[in-house]
Order: structure tokens, then C-alpha cells, then sequence
């Protein structure tokens, strides 16, 4: 099957499986791109290309029965690079690009960053591959979280400037300062929205990387209040947040005496937290 009539069926049958016509056709790019070895936007260069008509449509069949793309194809592209992500590990969001922007245009010196709940080690990877000035550490509870992270810092030319921890949270640290910066997607999933979560997310992904306690806010109150004492003077904290959570975040942080700064999403979400004291 080519690509240009691949790209039509694919988008075609993802939708009248449920899938909104914008994000069929994202999808199908994302599938044919993985089975013809080009970059998502090249499969319109090449319309003639040929890809095994079999294999795709076993792709589509299992998307639709609700497992998540990214898991199928064992891979998912994250600020510009390719990210192996196996059944297991958390599947890093578009939102989480915003973080790893919104770190990159502060001026953190150079140094060594803590990425907490690292799962992938996407946010890690790329920020290291965008900075050579620093070094990092990702901790995680999950060990084929943290096989895959090495795999990703391997992929992408900086596991000589990464370490990782497997450990809960902070825990796995002597509490002295050795962090010019703090990142972490931690979960944040309240336990009222647990059975809001779309099926592909609640079935599939693990609940450990979602699940952020009774009111969702567990990590993240964990990490602005433990979090400075492993920070150098100056040093900053970086996390994502709920779609509802800037104003608990906002009156935990002023309670803490702390200085927080929102970096909203594409829909105006005051989706990142920028945390200084």
C-alpha cells in the first residue's frame, strides 16, 4: 500500500472509530511515518512509498481497540526527538514540552539538575541534549522506567552526563544542596478524577505515575517543601501541574513563603510552575 492511500484509509477508519478528523489523520501520520522509517511531515514527500498494507492495518485495528498509540509503536516523539516508551512506562504528553521550554529560558547555570518521577527520562534527555553545560540525576520508583531512560539517554548522546536512581521520590538522597535546578511531571491525578480518566489512560498506563494521592496535590507539596534543601542559593523548582491545581499550588507555595510564576498551555492553562524562594 502507498502512502497516499494509506494516509486517506488510515484517517478514515480512525475516525469512524471515534478518533476527532484532526487527530485520526496526527495518528495515522504517526503510524505511517513509524512504518516507513520517514519523520511524520516526510510521508507527503513521498506519497508513492510503499509500507506492508497488512501490518498497518493490524496498527490501526489495535488503536482503535483502545491501546495507547505510543505503546504500539514503542516510541513517541518529544520535543523534537524520538523517545523509545514501552507497555509500562508512562507516556509523556505534548503539555511537558512546556516545561522543558520553560526551563530552557531561565538562566540556570551550569550544573547538576534532579528530575523527580524521570519514568522515560524524556524531560531529563532533552534538556541535557539542549544544554552541554549541565548534568542530571532521575530518580524513579519504576525499574523499566529507569531501563528506558537509559536507552533514551543512550539514543540521544548524553548518558555520560546522566545518572539513575531508583528510590521514592527524594528519598533516595542525602539531604544536602548539589542542584542548580529541580524538573518533575509528577503525578497529579486526584482520587475523585480517577474514574474521569479515558480508558486508554486508566487501563493501560501505570497508576503510580498518575495517581497523586487523595486530593492530587501529594508530589507536589512533597517536592516544594523538601525540595530547597537539595537546591544550591538560587536554584529553582520546575513542575507541571493539573489543569485545576494554580490556585492550590499558588496558596500552598505563598504558605511556604515561596515565589511562584504560571506558564500557561496552549488553551490558557497555567499549566507549569516556576518556583523560587
Amino acid at each position: 500500500m502507498r502512502l497516499r492511500e494509506a494516509l486517506r484509509r488510515g484517517t478514515e477508519f480512525l475516525q469512524r472509530g471515534g478518533l476527532a478528523p484532526e487527530e485520526a489523520r496526527r495518528e495515522t501520520r504517526l503510524i505511517l511515518a513509524h512504518l516507513s522509517g520517514l519523520r511524520p511531515l516526510e510521508i507527503y514527500l513521498y506519497p508513492e512509498k510503499e509500507i506492508p498494507e497488512e501490518r498497518f492495518e493490524s496498527l490501526l485495528r489495535e488503536r482503535i481497540s483502545g491501546r495507547p498509540l505510543a505503546y504500539l509503536l514503542g516510541e513517541v516523539e518529544f520535543f523534537g526527538r524520538s523517545f523509545r516508551v514501552p507497555p509500562g512506562v508512562f507516556i509523556p504528553r505534548p503539555e511537558t514540552e512546556i516545561l522543558v521550554e520553560a526551563f530552557l529560558r531561565q538562566e540556570i547555570p551550569p550544573g547538576r539538575i534532579l528530575d523527580l518521577g524521570t519514568g522515560s527520562g524524556v524531560i531529563l534527555v532533552s534538556i541535557l541534549a539542549e544544554r552541554p553545560d549541565l548534568t542530571g540525576v532521575g530518580i524513579d520508583l519504576n525499574p523499566l522506567a529507569l531501563k528506558t531512560a537509559r536507552e533514551n539517554a543512550l539514543r540521544h548522546g548524553v548518558a555520560d552526563r546522566c545518572r539513575w536512581i531508583r528510590g521514592f521520590w527524594l528519598d533516595p538522597l542525602a539531604p544536602r544542596p548539589c542542584f542548580v535546578a529541580l524538573v518533575s511531571n509528577p503525578p497529579y491525578v486526584a482520587e475523585e478524577e480517577w474514574g474521569e480518566l479515558p480508558p486508554e489512560v486508566r487501563d493501560h498506563e501505570p497508576p503510580e505515575a498518575l495517581f497523586g494521592g487523595k486530593n492530587g496535590l501529594f508530589y507536589i507539596q512533597e517536592t516544594l517543601s523538601r525540595g530547597w534543601t537539595y537546591l544550591l542559593p538560587g536554584g529553582k523548582i520546575f513542575l507541571e501541574l493539573g489543569y485545576n491545581q494554580a490556585v492550590r499550588v499558588k496558596a500552598l507555595g505563598e504558605g511556604l513563603g515561596l515565589r511562584i510564576e504560571f506558564v500557561r498551555d496552549l488553551q490558557g492553562i497555567e499549566r507549569i510552575a516556576v518556583v523560587s524562594r
